[in-house]
């Protein structure tokens, strides 16, 4: 049975949560045994996609003056509010779960785990190439946006995902809201968004009932080992580690400040 690396970070600020993602590729490169990890966020946090600049999406003085969190993400993509939610990453190259050659295969393939823990809860999620309903849109905002493998429950989409590849190494993470409240965050954004109830829902709206960070957390580890047949060995990380994510977590730090300057 191949055996994955699992580790669970609790709850940590932004600047940290991305360092540590960043740093995951690195010591697979290292190791070469694949990672599985789970967190949330505190405080809540945007994540911006990689290629979007943060001055242009975000009105950065009113974050900075409602004391609002920001950090860039490895990843593609659009803003995410990381609010009361369940993150996961996994850090894998081809071989380690059999993956597709396409890009949209991959994450296909990797979501599945997803998938498979919403339906734990007897709920029916398609992906939205299946659904034959949903229009592709664009926005800033990844919540507000449509991509093909974005999982949908009852024709809403719940959560977001991305992916960062690297000599053959993929590195992608995704946020699971629990529960999904963007009106009162909607304001710092630079582009004017209408996020619907009507097409974009959360773990406890579809279930009707509560839904702990600790209980999704566990569920979702369970669905990764049946999804993969995978054995997953829970470990911290060693001095060596840190450091590296001390060093993206500076790097990470100095973009905010570097922004915030310039606004």
């Amino acid at each position: 049975m191949n055996v994955w690396r699992f580790i669970y970070s609790g709850y940590s600020n932004p600047f940290n949560n991305m360092a540590m993602d960043m740093a995951m590729v690195d010591i697979y490169q290292r190791e070469r045994v694949p990672i599985f990890r789970i967190y949330g966020w505190c405080p809540y946090s945007f994540s911006v996609g990689y290629s979007q600049k943060m001055n242009e999406v975000l009105d950065i003085t009113a974050c900075i003056k409602d004391g609002i969190s920001f950090v860039r993400r490895p990843t593609g993509g659009g803003i995410i509010y990381h609010g009361n939610e369940v993150t996961y990453s996994v850090v894998l190259s081809s071989e380690d779960i059999g993956m597709p050659s396409t890009v949209k295969g991959c994450y296909k393939k990797i979501c599945a785990f997803i998938f498979n823990a919403y339906c734990h809860y007897g709920l029916r999620p398609i992906f939205a190439i299946d659904s034959g309903q949903i229009k592709k849109e664009k926005s800033t905002l990844c919540f507000a946006s449509f991509e093909d493998y974005d999982i949908l429950i009852n024709g809403k989409k719940i959560g977001g995902n991305a992916q960062k590849r690297h000599k053959g190494i993929i590195m992608q993470h995704g946020s699971i809201p629990l529960s999904l409240n963007y009106t009162p965050v909607l304001k710092y954004l630079k582009e004017k968004v209408y996020l619907s109830s009507q097409r974009t829902t959360d773990l406890i709206t579809e279930t009707g009932k509560e839904v702990s960070f600790d209980e999704f957390r566990d569920i979702l580890k369970i669905s990764f080992i049946e999804t993969f047949g995978v054995q997953l060995k829970e470990g911290s990380l060693t001095s060596e580690e840190e450091k590296i994510v001390k060093a993206y977590e500076e790097q990470l730090i100095q973009e905010k400040n570097n922004v915030i300057r310039d606004s």
